[in-house]
Parts: structure tokens; sequence; C-alpha cells
């Protein structure tokens, strides 16, 4: 009786989420990819490298083509710093962008890093924690592809394990094509066929 009852119970839920939910939701939405010219903070010409990067992040209000936007699990694919490789996760990122005069635009955003530097099979400064904020500026190429070129500092915060390696603080000079994106979705019943 017990278990009938609470399978009931579980129907009752379920149809009354069904009732609930919306039938056609908006999403706005962008994908980074680009590349990044790094320097370190010494000013030598060993101290120079390049990496590569990708995010993809979901604005707040979607019904505005600028705002506050965020994004989960973006990575510095690649990069070497004086022949130092990094490997970057940047686990949540918050930032505001919007066209302010004709296409031209400002990005800005803060992401907290966690990471790993690594000298030949040796991983150094292993799991340090820091924080990458961004200044950029973009042009709208069309409604779907803009051009960025941003300045982003990478600060060590704090080694959690490992000995320290490298460079308190590297700076990306990076250049990204940022594919745009406004969806409408519907949700159809079991049983709707396509139009």
């Amino acid at each position: 009786m017990k278990r009938a009852l609470l399978v009931l119970s579980l129907v009752v839920l379920i149809g009354a989420l069904q009732a609930e939910e919306k039938y056609e939701t908006y999403s706005r939405s962008m994908v980074k990819f680009g590349g990044s010219y790094t320097v370190g903070d010494v000013f030598t010409l060993d101290d120079f490298g390049c990496g590569l990067a990708t995010m993809k992040y979901m604005f707040l209000d979607p019904f505005a083509p600028g705002g506050f936007y965020f994004g989960l699990g973006g990575a510095d694919i690649k990069r070497t710093v004086g022949g130092v490789s990094t490997g970057d996760v940047l686990p949540v990122t918050i930032g505001w962008r919007k066209e302010v005069v004709g296409p031209f635009g400002l990005d800005l955003n803060v992401s907290p890093v966690v990471g790993s530097r690594i000298v030949d099979d040796v991983v150094s400064g292993s799991f340090y924690l820091g924080v990458k904020p961004l200044v950029g500026a973009f042009i709208a190429l069309s409604d779907k592809i803009d051009l960025e070129l941003a300045y982003e500092p990478m600060i060590r915060v704090l080694d959690i394990c490992g000995s320290p390696s490298g460079d308190a603080i590297y700076h990306d000079i990076s250049l990204c094509i940022v594919m745009k994106k406004f969806t409408l979705t519907k949700k159809l019943n079991w049983y709707s066929t396509a139009p």
C-alpha cells in the first residue's frame, strides 16, 4: 500500500512539473576560439610563448544582445611561457559584454584559475590557484561572428602543492573569433510530428 501511494505521488508530482514547464525557451550564447601571445613577468626574449584557448558563455538575459554572461569549464589548451608549459582550467567565468559604438564593443570578465606548470616531464607548482581578469575590445563582423582582441593577465595567488615555478604573473594578448547564437527551443508532445 505504501509503495502504491509513493508511486501515485511521484506520478502526480511529475504531471504537475510537466504542466508548469515552458513549451518555448530562448537562449543567447557565444563560443570563443583564440590564440594568445604570452609574456611572463620578466620581459626577456626567453620569457615569451603562445597558446590556444576556448570557452562557451551563456547570457543571463537571452532577450538582450549584450549584458552579463557566465561560462563554465573553459580551458587554455596549450600554452608555453619561457619553455614552461602551463595547463590552466577556468571553472567559472562571470563577465559583461556589449556593443558600445556601432559594431565596436567591450568585453570584461574575471575567472578563478586552477592550473599547473610543467618543466620537461616534471609538474611544478601543481594545482596552483589564481585569478584571470580579461579586458577586451571587439568588432561585430556580422550577427553571428565577432573578432576580439583582449588582454588577460593570469595572477598566481596560491600554490597548493609542488614547488613554485615560473612566473607569478603572465600576460596573454589574445585574438579570438567569437561565434554568437540566439536560439529558440520548442518542447513538443511525444506524439507530435515535426512541421
